[in-house]
C-alpha cells in the first residue's frame, strides 16, 4: 500500500513581496517524502517555492492558506484549511465544500495553491482507496468551491500530486503515472478546461515510479519536480515539455 503523508500543516503564502534571498517560513521549505521539512533558499526575486509546505511569488499583497492537520495521531482526512488576508495576524476557517456540501470524507490534502486573496485550488488524493481525486477551485476566498476537469481529468485511476498557477489564467498539474505516464495538464483558462501533455513530451518513468504530494519548485517559467525514486523532472516552458 503506497503512503503519501501529508503530516505537516501546509501554509501558502500567496502573492508576496520577495525579497532577494528566499528563505522559507518556519523552516519549512521542501517537505521530504516522510513529512520532514528542510530549509530552502533562492536568489531569485520571483522564486516560487511549494512543497505542500510553502509557497511565495511576486507581487504586493500577501494572504496565507494553512491546511488543516489531524492532531489526535489517528491519521484522519482532512478537508478543513484556515485563510488569512493580512499577514497572518487573524484568520478564518473553512471546509473545501460543493454547493455547501463538504467534499468526500475520503479524500486528504496533496497541496493547495492561491492566486491572490479570492482564488484559490485545492488537491486532494483519495485516501481511502489510494487513487482518484482532483482539483477544486474557489473563486470567493474559500466560501465555495467548484471540482474541475472532471470525469476524464484526474479519473478514478489517478493520484493527484502537485497543481501551480503563474497567474489567474495559466496553470500545470501532475498526478502518478497513469496510463503508462505521468500525468500532467496545463491550462491557460484558470482551469475551466485542461490539456494533458503528451505521453512523448515526458520521458518515461521507472516501474513503480510514482511523485510525492507538494514536492516541487517553480522559478519562473521553469519547474523541478521529484519521485520516489530520487529523480528529478524538469521543464523549462511551464510544463510543455521535459527532461529527468
Amino acid at each position: 500500500t503506497r503512503i503519501k503523508s501529508t503530516a505537516l500543516c501546509p501554509v501558502m503564502a500567496l502573492g508576496a513581496t520577495v525579497p532577494t534571498r528566499v528563505m522559507s517560513l518556519a523552516g519549512c521549505g521542501v517537505r521530504h517524502a516522510r513529512g520532514s521539512c528542510a530549509p530552502r533558499s533562492s536568489a531569485a526575486t520571483t522564486a516560487a517555492l511549494n512543497s505542500s509546505g510553502l509557497h511565495v511569488g511576486p507581487g504586493r499583497r500577501f494572504s496565507i492558506g494553512g491546511l488543516g492537520k489531524d492532531g489526535s495521531g489517528g491519521g484522519a482526512n482532512r478537508q478543513d484549511f484556515s485563510r488569512t488576508v493580512n499577514g497572518g495576524t487573524t484568520w478564518t476557517a473553512g471546509t473545501v465544500n460543493v454547493g455547501g456540501v463538504p467534499i468526500a470524507t475520503d479524500h486528504d490534502w496533496s497541496m493547495i495553491y492561491g492566486v491572490n486573496a479570492d482564488t484559490a485550488f485545492a488537491m486532494f488524493y483519495n485516501a481511502t482507496v489510494g487513487s482518484g481525486g482532483g482539483i477544486w477551485r474557489t473563486a470567493d476566498g474559500g466560501t465555495s468551491w467548484t471540482k474541475l476537469g472532471t470525469p476524464t481529468f484526474f479519473n478514478a485511476a489517478s493520484f493527484p500530486d502537485v497543481v501551480h498557477f503563474w497567474n489567474s489564467r495559466d496553470g500545470w498539474a501532475m498526478g502518478d503515472p497513469n496510463n503508462g505516464y505521468f500525468e500532467m495538464y496545463t491550462t491557460s483558462d484558470g482551469g475551466d478546461t485542461w490539456t494533458r501533455v503528451p505521453q512523448a513530451n515526458i520521458p518515461a518513468n521507472l516501474s513503480g515510479e510514482y511523485g510525492i504530494v507538494g514536492h516541487y519548485s517553480v522559478i519562473g517559467d521553469n519547474i523541478w519536480f521529484d519521485t520516489q525514486k530520487g529523480r528529478v523532472y524538469r521543464s523549462h516552458d511551464r510544463g510543455q515539455t521535459w527532461q529527468v
